[in-house]
Order: structure tokens, then sequence, then C-alpha cells
């Protein structure tokens, strides 16, 4: 992906932006004995929020305790591309996809790279502001 140098300061802004109600992604909270909770999420640091890897240990347990939190992959890289406006997130997020992976197997790898994004989002608008301060 692009280094912070790289990466305009509009694109940040528009990639980290809260997004109004009608462009919000669904995602669901699975829990067993409890059912599915449809809910949303606004903004990409609210999707990283909401992707947790689950360990196979925690997997195999199957506790109902559990708590598998789901998006489809296809979605939220199309969510990413199209609503996000961020396509070279999204290829990366493709590229992870196309390893044909569990989906257990993908939620790190996809969280890894949104928080890189976000990351480089955050140095590129800290960096900004430094220089207006001067």
């Amino acid at each position: 992906m692009s280094t912070p140098a790289t990466l305009a300061r509009e694109d940040a802004v528009r990639f980290m932006r809260v997004l109004e109600s009608d462009e919000h992604l669904n995602v669901v909270k699975m829990v067993p004995m409890a059912g599915n909770t449809l809910m949303t999420v606004a903004s990409l640091a609210g999707l990283e929020s909401f992707l947790k890897p689950i360990s196979a240990e925690e997997a195999a347990g199957m506790s109902t305790s559990i708590r598998i939190h789901y998006v489809d992959p296809g979605v939220l890289a199309s969510w990413v591309r199209d609503t996000i406006g961020d396509a070279e997130l999204a290829a990366g997020l493709d590229d992870i996809i196309a390893t044909g992976e569990a989906y257990g197997l993908l939620v790190p790898e996809m969280k890894r790279l949104i928080a890189e994004r976000i990351a480089e989002c955050r140095a590129v608008l800290d960096e900004d502001g430094q220089e207006s301060e001067q």
C-alpha cells in the first residue's frame, strides 16, 4: 500500500470519515445459543474494531460464550472499494480473499491490512496537523 508520504491528505480524510447511515456496512455478531445480531459499521476504523480473530482452540471448543464477528469478505472488499473509496486497500483485501482460506484464517490478515491503512492515514493527518501548527 501507499506510504504516508505518498498518501494524499484528501484520501486520508476520505478513508477515515464516518459514513452516512445509508452507506454503512451490514455485519453480524454470531453467538451460539443466543442467535445472530445484525449490526452496522460506519467507518474503516469501525470495521477494524469489529473484526475479531478467533484462535483454533477457541473455535474447536465452541463454547456458548464464543462470539463470531462475521462479514462476507467479498462484500467487505467491495464496500471498501465502492463506499470508502480505497481501491488500493480493496485490492489487498481481494488478494487475501483469493487465497481461498477459511473465514477464520482470513480475519487476522484482513484486520492487519486495514489497521495498516488506518495507521497510514493517521500518520498523514498527524503530519499535516503538525505542519499547520508551524
